[in-house]
């Protein structure tokens, strides 16, 4: 049925009575059937709503209501507690994980055994998978520290190590186990006469009887070639052996576990032998990933003071939510058997995030800066580990190719020169969750060689003391960015506008997340 004009109702234009004066007025559709004035009403009750939001939201971020709220819940995710997505992450890491040696070669070995200057040529990479799994995880009632055990295993990399095989290059470098008794008997010999009868005349025995064995059977030479394989992973040594065996039934002598019964090792490939505990960050953020305790010692005998024997940091995986460019970031090492620090360098973008560059400073090389039971001796630029190497081998760890040592370590041997950006240590840090998504840690291992005028062997060597280069080591863990995706809604924490997003799963964050912190 339609109108007068002919229209259906449908088509007809809407109509009110103004005042009841009778007026017929036309309006249009807004949604529901409302006047045009009923529209700007709604409008600006939307508007007024909006600043009333934002008005809000304002307060709460100004008295950081909202940053709290989001730093409870990073951490909350990124503690190391049942369940959480750092736990999984932390335990079976999914990041690639390379070690690469690079060897030393003395090439002049026989000049140099008559007082002239070492000549080293670097030989590597020797690239090494590694792979490290935490279990038999067990927290305690509280879920504030975590204990576990730790396995690692290396498989050798042809590919990265340019095709280069360890167990057919031959390296010529010094036999450390020599080096570590002769020194053992030098001390020995100074010491033996002050011991009461009958020792005295056992030990004086014992020296005389080693050294007759170590020249007649076993042709030891303080210079040696080796498979590189051999020289990290292993071999048995006989004159090693037959001392291991000679002490076997002394107990005043206390050797039964550097002599490793004849098998001498730089690398192993193996459990740690007693648990490590840690903080898990729970109810204590700063904490995260912080040692207790370290393959079942909770300090480091063999340093001279209790500030050195300190177990301190973390593994260098994880640090505490919210890191700051101010921040000192604490590491154990246990290939230096000590704990050392990390400080700002730069900012810097990997993966499309933002982060945060550590380096380990000059300082940590500067005998001015060190606790004396470090025993630091020498220039600065390197860190004494005699007192903790098996048989006290004078062990001496420096950066690759003496960076940022005193150039008298360099002035004493012909090698290759040092580069900042291949042989410094960093660490790219995120700083919202405090995940080290690329790092590398690079280590010179040398060994200090004195002119002993009583000992044969090292009768001729330079006057001056040298730290021969033996090989460093670069260990650099670079994330798989490829398992980061963008965050699903049910990975977003909604915090009034939804406008956080925080992937749990594995730690992968997106820019959007580090307004706080990267400002």
């Amino acid at each position: 049925m339609s109108d007068d004009d002919g229209r259906s109702p449908e088509e007809q234009p809407l109509l009110r009575v103004d005042g009841g004066r009778g007026r017929r007025m036309k309006e249009s559709k807004c949604g529901r059937c409302v006047s045009s004035r009923a529209c700007c009403g709604l409008l600006c009750c939307i508007m007024i709503t909006t600043a009333i939001i934002a008005a809000v939201l304002a307060v709460l971020i100004s008295y950081g209501i909202i940053d709290k709220e989001v730093d409870k819940f990073i951490a909350k995710q990124v503690s190391l507690t049942k369940g959480s997505a750092a736990t999984d992450q932390w335990s079976k890491p999914g990041a690639a994980v390379y070690m690469s040696f690079y060897m030393f070669n003395l090439t002049n070995k026989d000049e140099f055994l008559n007082g002239e200057k070492a000549t080293i040529k670097e030989i590597g990479p020797f690239v090494y998978n590694e792979s490290k799994t935490k279990y038999n995880l067990r927290w305690n009632s509280d879920e504030t520290i975590l204990e576990y055990f730790e396995n690692t295993s290396y498989i050798f990399n042809k590919e990265k190590s340019n095709r280069l095989d360890p167990s057919h290059v031959n390296i010529t470098t010094i036999n450390l186990p020599l080096i570590g008794f002769l020194l053992q008997f030098e001390k020995l010999i100074n010491i033996s006469a002050t011991f009461p009868p009958p020792i005295n005349t056992i030990v004086k025995d014992l020296i005389e009887t080693i050294i007759t064995e170590l020249n007649k059977d076993f042709n030891e030479k303080l210079i040696m070639t080796r498979p590189v394989s051999e020289i990290l992973w292993g071999y048995e040594d006989p004159f090693l052996k037959f001392v291991a065996d000679l002490l076997a039934n002394v107990t005043f002598i206390d050797l039964h576990k550097e002599l490793n019964g004849g098998f001498f090792q730089l690398e192993h490939q193996t459990d740690t032998a007693g648990p490590n505990m840690v903080y898990t960050g729970k109810g204590s953020p700063q904490t995260t990933a912080q040692y207790l305790m370290y393959d079942g010692k909770t300090s480091i005998t063999g340093w001279g003071t209790p500030y050195a024997q300190m177990i301190n940091g973390t593994e260098a995986l994880l640090f505490h939510p919210g890191v700051s460019r101010t921040d000192v970031l604490d590491v154990y090492v246990d290939e230096l058997f000590r704990s050392g620090y990390f400080t700002y360098y730069k900012d810097i973008t990997e993966f499309d995030i933002k982060m945060y560059q550590f380096r380990l400073p000059q300082k940590e090389l500067q005998k001015a800066y060190q606790d004396k039971g470090f025993y630091m001796d020498g220039p600065d630029g390197v860190l004494n580990l005699t007192a903790v190497f098996p048989l006290n081998v004078p062990i001496f760890v420096s950066k690759p190719h003496f960076l940022d040592a005193d150039e008298y370590y360099t002035n004493d041997i012909n090698g290759p020169p040092s580069n900042r950006d291949k042989h410094d240590s960093f660490l790219n840090v995120e700083p919202i969750t405090g995940a080290v998504l690329h790092a590398a840690k690079r280590l010179q291992i040398n060994i200090q060689l004195k002119q002993y005028e009583d000992i044969p062997d090292l009768s001729h060597l330079p006057i001056n003391t040298t730290y021969l280069p033996l090989l460093w080591v670069e260990e650099v863990t670079t994330n798989n960015t490829s398992s980061c995706y963008s965050p699903s809604p049910s990975h977003r924490l909604g915090l009034l506008t939804s406008q956080l997003p925080v992937h749990l799963e594995i730690l992968c964050i997106n820019q959007s997340t580090q307004y706080k912190y990267l400002q």
